[in-house]
């Protein structure tokens, strides 16, 4: 079938105008989509996070002085318990026949030194038969003491009001001098500990307050209060923070989550600029961000000094940048100065489950 000289005409046409786009796209650079954020200038008000957990104030492993069978556990697991009240006992037959020996050669040896303390007085007696007499009487009384307090050891008091965690001897073993028979831990001024780095550690000095939110308790904030920061950090270089709530809440148990907001005072917000810490760079010691120049849709490097590391992701920085400068906020690894860049589209507001 023949092409008419209409149908020629459009082909042709069409042709030609495949073949102008193919010329004027050859040698073209091809634009790169990247994430491009606004630099924010650094307020005067910061904030940090720290993850942590809660410790009883008081948390110990009770247990006897003295050696015995353990003849009574007064309390269960859970109990809460005065201070002085009796948990445990362990059989105190021997040590009360002990005392009652002891109690008789005490009164046989005291009356006795009291006999050579009254003949020394009209002399009677030497010197040396007085101080031999008192001598021995002191020690008796030290025996004396001793067994006193042993037969006193023989039940376990709570040295604190508290509750009892867990019981690890049962009523009718032998337990030794030192062996933990029961926990015993405090409730209601639980206290915060937190591992924080060297940088936090460092401007503690700076900080203006600390709150605590715990997810079992949503909505709530508590305020705390600085008890003891560690002098030495720990196997992973970090220094042990320990604080208390400045207002004791029985909501508060030892072993819950928290997350601990220290805010910090600064004396006047400078030059600082915040950028991602995912927009820096480092070339021979240098650090660098890309800032984007919109018209001329390129990356363009710009030299910065890097200060503090903030724990949202955020740096510091300071230079020629300034607040709402457009930077290239990741994957500056792959670009170079002056390559074609384009900002990735934002989010649909219709996005729903991130589909888009």
């Amino acid at each position: 079938m023949r092409m008419n000289n209409k149908h020629r005409s459009w082909s042709l046409t069409l042709a030609l105008l495949l073949c102008l786009c193919g010329c004027n796209n050859r040698g073209k650079t091809p634009h790169i989509l990247v994430d491009i954020v606004e630099a924010k200038g650094a307020s005067s008000d910061k904030q940090t996070q720290y993850p942590g957990l809660t410790e009883a104030r008081e948390d110990a492993n009770l247990s006897f002085r003295v050696m015995g069978t353990l003849q009574n556990m007064a309390v269960r697991e859970g109990d809460p318990v005065r201070r002085g009240q009796v948990l445990a006992s362990i059989d105190s037959r021997d040590y009360a026949t002990q005392l009652a020996a002891t109690q008789a050669e005490y009164r046989q040896v005291k009356a006795e030194c009291e006999r050579v303390i009254a003949m020394h007085q009209e002399q009677a007696v030497s010197d040396n038969d007085y101080d031999k007499a008192v001598s021995g009487l002191e020690r008796i009384g030290a025996k004396l003491q001793n067994h006193q307090d042993q037969l006193k050891d023989c039940t376990l008091r709570a040295p604190y009001d508290g509750y009892v965690g867990q019981i690890y001897r049962s009523a009718g073993e032998v337990v030794a001098p030192g062996l933990p028979v029961l926990a015993l831990f405090t409730a209601g001024d639980a206290e915060v500990v937190i591992n924080v780095p060297e940088q936090e550690y460092r401007r503690r000095q700076s900080a203006s307050g600390y709150e605590a939110t715990f997810s079992a308790l949503p909505g709530r904030r508590f305020p705390l209060t600085l008890k003891s920061v560690a002098q030495k950090a720990n196997g992973n270089h970090l220094y042990q923070m320990r604080l208390t709530l400045t207002e004791k809440s029985p909501d508060v148990l030892p072993g819950m989550s928290v997350m601990v907001c220290i805010s910090h005072t600064v004396e006047k917000a400078d030059n600082r600029i915040l950028v991602p810490v995912g927009a820096l760079f480092n070339e021979n010691g240098q650090s660098f961000v890309f800032l984007y120049e919109k018209d001329a849709e390129e990356a363009r490097k710009m030299p910065v000094m890097v200060g503090a590391l903030r724990a949202d992701g955020m740096a510091e920085v300071r230079g020629a940048l300034r607040p709402g400068d457009p930077v290239v906020a990741s994957g500056v690894g792959k670009l170079k100065d002056g390559q074609k860049i384009k900002p990735l589209a934002a989010a649909s507001n219709l996005n729903y489950g991130n589909l888009l």
